[in-house]
């Protein structure tokens, strides 16, 4: 008898040796798991930060681009290319590269010191048009033409006919949808352009007053 208990109380001390091992494993094992995870979630917040500063920049310098285009064409638009102007402006923005698109009546133009490029009036040289990158269809750009529109105030069926033209293709509303008396920013896809514009419709009548125009689809065109 007394054998059998000695055997049993040896047996229990084992058993007992054996769960607190045990135990202590798991215990480990989740403080493992929790490091791993706090890894996982800081990485994840390390590449969330990474991307925001990124979208930022990218931001940052389509707004710098833009506004540099909007100088560019107040100093140059007119401008006649030619000696002595043109050597000047050569030491400025680089060499010439001429473009595809360029034909008898236009030659685009790429300067790659200033990363402009232009399109010259091949019969009278003055520039037409100018932008900020390498741009070969700048030829058929219009929001230079248009934002001479800029700060007007028109009758809607004027802009809808000058600037909201079928031929621009039709609209498509980035952003806020409702802009009813609200700034309204949208995209022509057919003449690849963006405009703010500000939407008025109240007893005295229906009016629109275009704010910004620029190349291409620039969702955030209404923050520049």
């Amino acid at each position: 008898m007394k054998k059998i208990i000695f055997l049993a109380v040896v047996a229990l001390i084992i058993a007992s040796c054996g769960n607190n091992s045990n135990s202590k494993t798991n215990i480990e094992q989740v403080r493992l798991d929790s490091i791993e995870q706090i890894k996982i979630d800081s990485l994840a917040i390390v590449k969330a930060i990474q991307g925001s500063i990124i979208q930022i920049e990218i931001f940052e310098k389509a707004k710098a681009e833009y506004h540099k285009t909007l100088s560019l064409r107040k100093k140059y638009i007119g401008f006649k290319y030619e000696y002595p102007k043109s050597t000047d402006f050569i030491a400025e923005y680089g060499s010439p590269e001429t473009l595809n698109g360029t034909d008898n009546n236009k030659w685009i133009v790429y300067f790659p010191k200033g990363n402009l490029t232009v399109v010259s009036n091949k019969k009278t040289d003055k520039f037409e048009n100018i932008c900020v990158g390498k741009y070969s269809n700048l030829k058929y750009d219009v929001t230079a033409e248009l934002s001479k529109l800029i700060g007007k105030k028109m009758k809607y069926y004027d802009y809808v006919e000058k600037v909201s033209s079928i031929r621009y293709g039709s609209s498509e509303k980035l952003g806020m949808t409702n802009c009813v008396n609200k700034d309204c920013v949208e995209y022509y896809s057919k003449g690849n352009f963006t405009t703010v514009a500000f939407m008025e419709f109240n007893d005295k009548g229906d009016f629109v007053t275009l704010k910004k125009i620029a190349i291409g689809k620039v969702a955030r065109l209404n923050e520049y």
